[in-house]
């Protein structure tokens, strides 16, 4: 059990902020039956990233990713967002949210709101399943639109691999997705860190860059990381369990 000191001392700070940044990683998306893919039992014990997810194998043979890649739309296609999705929505709601980083490629974020209602950026620095693009002239195409399915790879018009715009091992970062991010972080005075064990640079430079420029640092996660001196508040336990008490303390 959270310590209730904690909890509305985290909450005490979001009432006090003005520019709060939500980092979310892939322990956010596990209560949405997402398993993090470097769990025992996750993804990676089953298919070798450096085979099934690397972009040099990938332009070698496209098969084995989307061998992979089936089988993980199956379950991102059935999650669902949790109660911390939908509580991050309400701090977008009541004014306090100005951005959503994400390590994660579910889109559950956009499937529970965020980003309607004040028009927030939501900055997916791993890309999303969501939408494929040709890696050779870069056109980008709807799942609707291509087969998947039936072949063994999806081929574009121009002969190039199709691919979802999720970044693969050894692939860079969407700049402008990077950029936005360090952005945010850089000029939020709350940054909220959620499920991420930091350990995947860039995307780890983040609350540090926040803590830097004076943010107030809170970290919600269920593990530790090596980052966790950062932290003004840390709250170990489901992020769901957390946001929704913290949430409710603010609209008191």
């Amino acid at each position: 059990m959270t310590d209730e000191k904690k909890i509305d001392q985290a909450a005490e700070i979001i009432k006090n902020s003005q520019n709060v940044v939500v980092f979310t990683g892939a322990g956010h998306s596990t209560e949405s039956g997402i398993d993090d893919f470097r769990s025992s039992g996750g993804l990676w014990d089953r298919y070798d990233p450096s085979i099934y997810a690397s972009y040099y194998s990938f332009l070698q043979d496209p098969s084995k990713f989307w061998q992979m890649h089936n089988e993980l739309e199956n379950i991102l296609v059935n999650a669902k967002p949790n109660q911390g999705h939908f509580a991050i929505v309400e701090l977008e709601i009541i004014g306090k949210l100005k951005a959503i980083i994400t390590q994660n490629i579910d889109m559950l974020h956009q499937r529970a709101g965020s980003g309607t209602y004040k028009n927030i950026p939501i900055f997916e620095l791993h890309g999303s399943y969501g939408s494929l693009i040709c890696v050779r002239c870069r056109k980008e195409y709807n799942y609707e639109d291509i087969d998947t399915k039936s072949v063994d790879f999806p081929v574009c018009d121009c002969s190039g691999y199709i691919k979802p715009k999720v970044v693969l091992f050894g692939e860079a970062l969407p700049l402008k997705a990077l950029e936005g991010a360090m952005e945010a972080s850089s000029h939020c005075d709350c940054f909220i860190l959620i499920g991420s064990s930091l350990t995947v640079a860039p995307a780890n430079l983040m609350p540090g860059i926040a803590k830097d420029n004076g943010a107030k640092i809170i970290f919600i996660n269920r593990g530790n990381t090596e980052m966790d001196y950062l932290a003004d508040v840390f709250l170990k336990d489901y992020a769901s369990i957390i946001l929704t008490r913290i949430i409710e303390k603010l609209k008191k």
